[in-house]
């Protein structure tokens, strides 16, 4: 009978052994995909701060644009206005009376 529980404990000794070495490669398994979560989360930040980086600058761009678009607007009126101004239309007035007088004469 003894020999029978001996056979028997062996039996389970030997089952735990098995559980426990699956258990530490479970283990070690569960430390790689925890490291590889990590890497994941730590790339998943730098891609969205290398995004916020880009939309600001792609905002910023488009403030440039948008300020040199106006400036050029009012450039183009201001060429435009030139013709309305008082002092061209003073000189013009001023260039035909002298025209006037010489012709006059």
């Amino acid at each position: 009978m003894s020999a029978h529980w001996k056979l028997k404990t062996k039996e389970l000794e030997s089952q735990l052994e098995k559980q426990r070495r699956a258990d530490q490669e479970l283990k070690k398994r569960v430390l790689k995909l925890e490291f590889c979560l990590q890497e994941a989360r730590a790339q998943t930040l730098k891609l969205q701060r290398m995004g916020e980086r880009r939309d600001k600058s792609i905002k910023e761009l488009r403030d440039q644009l948008a300020s040199k678009k106006q400036a050029i607007s009012e450039a183009n009126n201001d060429k435009q206005n030139l013709w309305e101004t008082s002092s061209f239309k003073i000189v013009v007035s001023m260039s035909m009376l002298i025209l006037v007088v010489f012709s006059k004469r």
